[in-house]
């Protein structure tokens, strides 16, 4: 039995016919996002409104910009405009509306958000003439720096302020939950944190302004997984003590043997069984400075607001504009009424010294399911 199939007979029992049906769209999105929990990014179908006209406006945009920006078409996905580096979404909506001109409507989806059929990749709705491709939308195959998160980030930022724009010189803003409705009141711009000089321990990611006045510091999740922060930096003495300990083998259950497919990393395995672990984690850290690793020290105190945004969020309702959140949480006891609370983890990444990751996950998020290979370790036993 190989590979795939064994796979798919793993994951029959979530199909309502025992199997994925491939010409069921619920099936063939489930399947893809299977895949995806797995790292396999693909796309099965890839089925977007008006796709011949899409797969001519992507050609036209290669024959007037292409060299320009180093851009291509996918031969297995013609309705995509690919580009090898990484750019954010500001630099498509621009590239657009050069080649379409200025006044071209551009809206921006995320992965299987309205309809999007990917789950990788950003989709551009563009309204272009009539008598040229009327509507097209077009998938790109390019990540903005910093990935999901980020991307997040600019459709907020971007939405917000073309919102305020519309308006005139400045807005009342309402971001709405089940949970909070917040006011802010003659806002003349929304500005990304880190672009703004944020210091190390700030949490916003988003500050709205009236004039030079900060009058809100938000920090911005995507529904679903996130990570509070890294802290490799800020538990040196910590880590220094795990790592010797694991090294020499001096704490039960755990160890770290050298990767033999990448030189100068380590995997996390159980010495007993000689299974391996993917993700440690530290119940019983101290949680002194829960809140700032939550909130920061900014002052407005920021706040936390979770969704993954698409344009049609955020609106214009009787001359405000009405920004939908899934949550909004202020205070610590929000944080842990979701089970999202700061939790220690220590987890699998190549790309870090060593081969492991120092991070804050929340709480909801370092739980082990019964087929994942995680442990828990004590930080009194390693400090010992």
């Amino acid at each position: 039995m190989d590979i795939l199939e064994q796979f798919i007979r793993d994951v029959a029992y979530k199909f309502p016919k025992g199997y994925p049906d491939m010409n069921n769209v619920q099936d063939v999105l489930l399947l893809e996002s299977l895949l995806e929990d797995l790292g396999v990014n693909i796309q099965l179908t890839e089925e977007v409104p008006n796709k011949p006209k899409t797969i001519q406006a992507v050609k036209y945009i290669i024959d007037k910009v292409g060299n320009k920006y180093d851009l291509f078409i996918l031969k297995s996905k013609p309705n995509r405009l690919g580009l090898s580096k990484k750019q954010d979404p500001q630099f498509f909506i621009d590239l657009f509306k050069e080649v379409f001109g200025p006044e071209t409507k551009v809206t921006m989806f995320l992965p299987r958000k309205g309809s999007n059929p990917s789950g990788s990749f950003t989709m551009y709705q563009v309204d272009t003439d009539e008598d040229k491709f009327g509507q097209v939308n077009i998938i790109v195959s390019s990540s903005a720096p910093g990935g999901a998160g980020k991307t997040n980030e600019a459709t907020f930022l971007d939405s917000v302020n073309a919102r305020i724009e519309e308006l005139g010189e400045s807005a009342t803003i309402m971001i709405k939950s089940p949970e909070y409705t917040e006011t802010y009141k003659n806002i003349t711009k929304a500005e990304d944190s880190s672009k703004l000089g944020a210091g190390k321990g700030d949490k916003s990611d988003v500050q709205f302004f009236s004039g030079t006045t900060v009058i809100a510091n938000i920090s911005l999740k995507q529904d679903g997984g996130f990570r509070w922060a890294s802290v490799a930096s800020t538990n040196k003495k910590f880590i220094q003590k795990f790592e010797e300990k694991a090294f020499a083998g001096k704490i039960d259950g755990f160890g770290l043997q050298e990767n033999p497919e990448v030189k100068g990393k380590y995997l996390m395995y159980n010495p007993k069984t000689r299974e391996r672990i993917t993700k440690v984690v530290i119940p019983d850290f101290p949680k002194d400075n829960e809140e700032s690793l939550v909130f920061g020290l900014e002052q407005p105190k920021v706040i936390v607001v979770s969704r993954t945004w698409s344009s049609d969020d955020i609106t214009i309702e009787n001359g405000i504009i009405v920004i939908k959140a899934t949550h909004i949480y202020k205070t610590l006891e929000d944080i842990e009424k979701a089970n999202i609370q700061p939790v220690f983890v220590i987890a699998q990444h190549q790309n870090k010294p060593i081969g492991l990751d120092y991070r804050i996950y929340p709480a909801n998020m370092a739980k082990s399911g019964p087929k994942a290979r995680s442990t828990e370790l004590s930080y009194n036993d390693i400090m010992s």
